[in-house]
């Protein structure tokens, strides 16, 4: 197969900063994806972040934009101001290797919105990178004209969707030229997403690049169930018992972060927290600091495993499993890196056990592990519970005893009384049930609430 790094169709200064940049043999997603877009084809993409996709649109876009044109000719979407802001330097870093003369404009929600307008009005980009919820107000109040826009870029669309931002994609999507080639990046690729993307993609060129690699070979990956314990007290044992390098716990919500955070601290340990609701001066410090080694713990959202980059994590614990389950490989993605070893310990109750097997479909191998003596150890993994199969008259251990002792024992009534004892603890067995189901119910909502605000 033909490199597409050097194929004549990438203009002769786009090759040298390739090569300048080292970006030599392209990966498969690379190959895959520039040809189409080359072709003004409009595309939905699944690869997983790590395989290469951010240039696989940003070399097609910097090889067709003109820079004599000085209005906005592209446009590329990122959920996050982190995010967001990682690809405006990757642009950057290619342009300038190249010695483009194109205009770069990052426009983020988070940031100071009037230098950014001023920034825009200044420079003319040809290149706009922006979250949704930032472009939606500039093209609303007619500050960002669309009428040249040549490609329409979503990247992280799976988490874009999961954000809530999908109708600000749809507002901008409604405005595009109808000539614009939209593209779709994303991990996986939900119903509701790809129902959205079928709006305004008619047969797009469907690229799905498999990983084989889903966790890094460096990293022990443990699987931990605290049971009836309190869920914080197993997260400070763990976080104290080996002293890590650099951990990072990570939670679903920024109220779940908070609460984390005041816990460890109040047992003296120093804490930093990065979730969406920090301000940006807050978020920067928190960031220079832990890469100053100021920090041992760190206690983020997924934010911090899809949008930033932490050097030398050494453990990642999962505090609770996120809604979604692609979510976990970002997470862990953030230890055992560059060849160095590193380990993630999820923390369980045994009804998530379908989530772990959710996660195990998607090639995720676990080590079932259990702490004994402050260190941890391996323990057989249990059978789920919906695989247990249990007889109508089957009496539980916990009985056997007061059975065999009543038979052998052969009073006046034992029968009936052995009956009434194990129809007693039915019954206390089914309230315990309900409890779990009601509280179970109460968490979910709970949940549900958090992510939607």
């Amino acid at each position: 197969m033909n490199n597409i790094f050097t194929s004549e169709r990438i203009k002769p200064a786009l090759q040298a900063g390739l090569s300048k940049i080292n970006f030599i043999t392209p990966s498969k997603v690379q190959e895959a994806v520039i040809p189409v877009l080359l072709d003004q084809q409009n595309a939905v993409v699944q690869a997983v972040t790590g395989s290469g996709k951010t240039h696989a649109f940003l070399v097609p876009i910097l090889n067709e934009l003109d820079e004599q044109l000085a209005f906005p000719q592209a446009i590329i979407t990122a959920p996050s101001r982190e995010l967001s802001e990682q690809l405006y330097q990757v642009a950057r870093q290619l342009r300038d290797a190249a010695g483009l003369k194109i205009s770069i404009a990052h426009l983020a929600g988070g940031s100071d919105r009037q230098r950014q307008l001023t920034k825009l009005t200044n420079h003319n980009p040809q290149l706009i990178i922006a979250t949704p919820g930032r472009l939606h107000d500039f093209v609303e109040k007619k500050l960002l004209p669309l009428d040249y826009v040549q490609y329409f870029i979503i990247d992280e669309a799976d988490m874009t969707l999961d954000m809530g931002f999908l109708a600000d994609i749809d507002f901008i999507a409604q405005r595009l030229p109808k000539k614009a080639v939209l593209a779709a990046f994303s991990a996986t690729l939900p119903v509701q997403l790809m129902n959205f993307l079928r709006k305004y993609m008619a047969k797009p060129k469907q690229i799905v690049i498999d990983n084989p690699s889903v966790i890094s070979p460096t990293v022990k990956n443990d699987l931990l169930d605290v049971g009836a314990k309190n869920r914080k007290t197993i997260l400070y044992k763990l976080l104290t018992m080996g002293q890590p390098y650099l951990a990072l716990v990570f939670a679903n919500t920024k109220q779940k972060v908070d609460e984390i955070t005041a816990y460890l601290q109040n047992q003296g340990l120093k804490v930093a927290k990065i979730h969406g609701g920090i301000t940006e001066r807050e978020r920067k410090r928190a960031l220079r600091e832990v890469a100053a080694g100021q920090y041992q713990y760190v206690v983020a959202t997924d934010l911090a495993a899809r949008g930033l980059d932490i050097d030398g994590v050494s453990l990642v614990i999962n505090y609770e499993i996120p809604r979604n389950l692609e979510f976990v490989v970002h997470r862990i993605g953030r230890t055992g890196r560059n060849g160095h070893s590193g380990h993630a310990i999820t923390l369980i109750r045994e009804e998530e056990m379908p989530k772990i097997a959710g996660l195990e479909k998607l090639g995720i191998k676990f080590d079932f592990v259990e702490i004994k003596h402050d260190e941890l150890v391996p323990r057989k993994h249990y059978a789920r519970r919906n695989n247990r199969k249990e007889s109508a008259h089957q009496v539980d251990n916990h009985l056997n005893g007061y059975v065999k002792k009543a038979k052998k024992k052969r009073k006046p009534g034992y029968k009936k009384k052995i009956k009434r004892v194990v129809e007693q603890d039915k019954q206390q067995k089914r309230r315990l049930e309900q409890r779990h189901e009601i509280r179970k119910a109460k968490r979910q909502r709970k949940q549900r609430r958090d992510n939607s605000r």
